[in-house]
């Protein structure tokens, strides 16, 4: 999730419900010849052809321009760490591919990825995957569980993560939670009690190993525009949780 974790920082406005959406493209295979980045969420909307199913000379806005089209959350989701990275890369557009390297966002530590230092960053590592799963012993991935998760790819990542990859790894979990939760409708922030959510496993295993939206598993876009500042109290709770665990016998 590795160009997307960026947003666990940044906050934006409010915009309002949408009343419909049309059914979602179908999933197509990606061929060897494509392009594809660490990222399970670019990745998928290659995929399903909201980007170029080849993955190739992609620009910011048509990242933002899929992410909303397909889940309903706001735009900058995508355009705000698109244009970072393109910043970084000196470039006006780019292929999927260009986005495993630190500058593009690859980062340590991923949910999904070896670290570069260990291995091939861009292709899936199953059984890291797999160690996700496990670190819960109910049906959902929590936000206990997935705290879990992140102490230990945290304390295993070498070199030690920067305090910048610390939090950019946390917003990729509360990123995943975000996106596979079994609710749809937000609640006013007073109400919010994010502690409680949960991502079904058979729904959030098909998105990160297929790289598909997982529509068969009961997946569906989010009912009310969801914007970057839902992620912080995610965030926030992925982060006490972690630090509770640390200080458990």
């Amino acid at each position: 999730m590795q160009i997307l974790t960026l947003l666990a920082l940044v906050t934006a406005c409010a915009a309002g419900p949408i009343g419909s959406r049309a059914a979602l493209k179908p999933y197509v295979r990606p061929r060897s010849t494509d392009s594809r980045s660490p990222c399970p969420m670019l990745n998928t909307l290659a995929n399903h052809g909201y980007l170029p199913h080849n993955g190739r000379n992609i620009t910011a806005q048509d990242i933002g321009n899929a992410i909303f089209e397909t889940t309903n959350w706001h735009s900058d989701f995508g355009v705000f760490p698109a244009k970072a990275a393109l910043t970084n890369l000196n470039v006006s557009h780019i292929d999927l591919a260009d986005l495993n390297s630190s500058p593009g966002g690859e980062h340590p530590a991923s949910l999904t990825r070896k670290d570069a230092s260990s291995g091939d960053s861009n292709v899936i590592d199953t059984a890291r995957v797999a160690q996700l799963f496990t670190d819960s012993r109910s049906n959902f991935l929590t936000i206990d569980s997935v705290a879990k998760t992140r102490n230990r790819l945290d304390a295993s990542s070498k070199p030690p993560l920067t305090t910048s990859e610390l939090g950019v790894a946390q917003g990729e979990a509360a990123l995943m939670m975000l996106l596979m939760r079994d609710t749809y409708v937000s609640l006013p922030t007073n109400e919010q009690d994010v502690s409680t959510l949960r991502a079904p496993k058979e729904r959030t295993r098909v998105w990160l190993l297929e790289e598909r939206f997982p529509t068969a598993q009961g997946w569906k876009p989010a009912e009310e525009v969801v914007q970057i500042a839902d992620l912080g109290p995610i965030t926030a709770a992925v982060i006490a949780s972690q630090a509770a665990q640390k200080g458990s016998p």
